[in-house]
């Protein structure tokens, strides 16, 4: 349902970008062929938001064995970082354009640039709504074994990242869709060229603004660094807690996309005549409590103190 919607939001906007075009030669208005370009990028955005569900839906395979689950993430990180790219060229664009006003035909402008604003403000209420999610289930085997013992089920509800890039994308081509309209009454009425610079200049800040944590959080993403919000403290005091256990090492967290929060570690228990339906009791008990912290991916692996290193992170060997 969601690629269909994105499908739809696409086929729209390639219309508009044709009919800016078009009036903006007619009209020699550069402001319209400048937002014509910047749609153009960003339904550029939306089409590689469209491949990245379509290669997320895909299931795990031997060679793909943790999926297309990536592919939020990296699209995130192009659309997002492709944002910062335009809004520069726009904010640089505008800076000239200020110093150098451009004479043209304001209705056209006002016209063409609000049918532009209703377009990209539907479309980016589209997305807006498809942004969130909820995922109450994985077919992990590891979840599948905590369903078993406890009978129940958690809801986390997510915030997709890369449509969430898409939504940014439609946001800023409505807001200077509307730069636009604004810019063309005050040029009908008032003969004030200049307007039309200083809005792309204000709405682009904000949109940068406005960006910058969706371009962090996909680039730490990307990198593997743990972005939960989880504190070190009470990972400690979840895990050992059992009397059983010693210590945890070569501890991994990472959240490669907002559906999905992996951990794994080693468990060292202290008692070495443990039977292996003990030791499973005591890991089912703390994969429940960080199924509880929303981890969906969760590999525990238990050793013998043999295996104590004293270094809960994992250093690899050079």
């Amino acid at each position: 349902m969601n690629q269909k919607k994105i499908l739809l939001i696409i086929v729209f906007n390639v219309l508009i970008i044709i009919c800016e075009v078009v009036f903006g030669f007619i009209s020699n208005s550069f402001a319209l062929i400048a937002d014509a370009l910047h749609n153009a990028g960003d339904v550029l955005a939306v089409i590689i938001t469209y491949i990245a569900l379509k290669l997320g839906s895909k299931k795990f395979s031997y060679k793909f064995t943790f999926g297309y689950i990536r592919a939020e993430m990296m699209a995130a990180f192009v659309n997002t970082l492709f944002l910062y790219i335009t809004m520069f060229i726009m904010i640089y664009v505008a800076i000239d354009r200020f110093f150098n006003p451009l004479v043209i035909e304001p209705l056209y402008m006002i016209s063409v640039g609000f049918i532009a604003f209703i377009a990209n403000g539907i479309s980016a209420y589209i997305l807006n709504g498809m942004g969130v999610s909820s995922c109450s289930s994985h077919d992990h085997s590891d979840e599948a074994t905590q369903a078993e013992t406890h009978g129940h089920k958690h809801e986390h509800h997510h915030e997709d990242a890369n449509i969430k890039s898409a939504y940014l994308h439609m946001l800023s081509d409505a807001l200077i869709s509307l730069g636009v309209v604004i810019a063309g009454i005050f040029i009908y009425f008032y003969e004030i060229y200049y307007i039309d610079s200083v809005l792309t200049i204000v709405f682009s800040v904000y949109i940068l603004f406005h960006s910058y944590s969706l371009l962090k959080k996909s680039f730490l993403s990307l990198m593997d660094v743990n972005t939960t919000n989880i504190k070190e403290e009470d990972l400690d005091k979840l895990i050992l807690c059992h009397e059983n256990v010693e210590e945890y090492h070569d501890l991994h967290i990472i959240k490669p996309s907002s559906k999905y929060s992996f951990i794994s570690f080693h468990l060292v228990l202290k008692n070495k005549e443990l039977s292996l339906e003990e030791v499973e009791k005591i890991n089912n008990k703390i994969r429940s409590k960080l199924k509880d912290l929303g981890f969906n991916h969760i590999l525990i692996q238990s050793d013998t103190l043999s295996c104590k290193d004293n270094k809960k992170n994992c250093y690899l060997n050079s």
